[in-house]
């Protein structure tokens, strides 16, 4: 199908940057799963997002058949997804993330050096200014660690800055383990109810409707992804009325892991399970309401208990 045909279908002319919006993944993952690249390891959940993503916005995908030369790295495989930005820094966060993938995938596992300069510049057809901003963005996450006569190497897993917006995503395109999900409940544990305490204790007339709106949203449960949207929303905006300018920058924490939660098992799946979550997250939004401290910690620990409990039971 042509590209004038599609235009006429949906509007506009899609872009892999309108999938990556819609299934909630970087661009370098919808071009690995709809080019069929086999060497970084995507998780069926992502996989499944980016697929339907394409046929929500009114395409459908055929994996390239068996034989036929994948195409190069800077053209993906989608023919109306195939306009790639063409500037030094699309191209720079390309590479930075189809490498950051492939070391939090373990097809570049700790302690490894990378493939020299002039092999990576071949691979991802890139110019060395390109593949260096790459490098140092990569180091600047903790990742690697370049080092004269002997190149560049990929540092150990302590020593990543898993706080970084763009690594918890390729944890998230990857696959969560399980001991990396109980790692999250435990970090939403120690940070999440104490935000909810301290809405309570700041919160200021008329911010409390916004959070019941975002509960009634949960609520109506009519998709998953807007079950999940609302439900962020909610969290994110509970942690903003906290006041502590710390934690809005751990919003990629939160999200991320409600996204892990929430697309292996969604309360929006079972009978009753939207209204039953709602209800819970309503009891957060009640004591920040009449300035109960204790009772919306309390309330916010049993919510995260039962996402926690939800993303184990999906695990499994």
């Amino acid at each position: 199908m042509t590209d004038d045909i599609r235009e006429r279908r949906t509007g506009h002319r899609v872009t892999m940057t309108d999938v990556a919006r819609e299934a909630g993944c970087s661009q370098t993952t919808v071009s690995v799963v709809l080019g069929g690249e086999t060497s970084i390891r995507i998780s069926p959940e992502t996989r499944r997002r980016v697929i339907e993503a394409v046929a929500a916005l009114g395409y459908r995908h055929r994996p390239p058949r068996r034989g036929r030369p994948k195409p190069p790295p800077e053209t993906p495989a989608a023919p109306v997804l195939a306009r790639a930005a063409g500037s030094a820094r699309s191209r720079t966060a390309r590479v930075t993330s189809e490498i950051g993938l492939r070391i939090v995938g373990g097809l570049y596992p700790e302690g490894t050096t990378l493939p020299g300069d002039a092999e990576l510049m071949g691979m991802f057809k890139v110019s060395r200014t390109v593949l260096r901003e790459a490098m140092k963005t990569l180091s600047g996450k903790g990742l690697l660690m370049a080092k004269s006569r002997i190149g560049t190497r990929v540092r150990p897993r302590a020593d990543w800055q898993l706080f970084d917006s763009e690594l918890l995503m390729w944890h998230a395109e990857i696959g969560f383990t399980d001991d990396f999900l109980n790692a999250l409940g435990e970090m939403r544990l120690m940070v999440e109810p104490e935000a909810a305490a301290l809405a309570a204790a700041r919160r200021q007339p008329g911010q409390v409707a916004a959070l019941n709106g975002w509960v009634d949203r949960m609520a109506a449960g009519r998709s998953r992804r807007d079950f999940v949207d609302a439900d962020l929303n909610l969290h994110l905006a509970i942690a903003r009325l906290a006041g502590n300018p710390f934690l809005p920058a751990l919003s990629s924490l939160i999200e991320v892991a409600l996204a892990a939660a929430l697309t292996k098992s969604s309360p929006v799946d079972e009978p009753g399970g939207a209204e039953n979550s709602a209800a819970q997250h309503r009891a957060i939004v009640t004591a920040i309401a009449a300035g109960d401290p204790a009772a919306a910690r309390a309330a916010m620990r049993i919510v995260i208990g039962e996402g926690v409990r939800r993303a184990a039971a999906g695990a499994g």
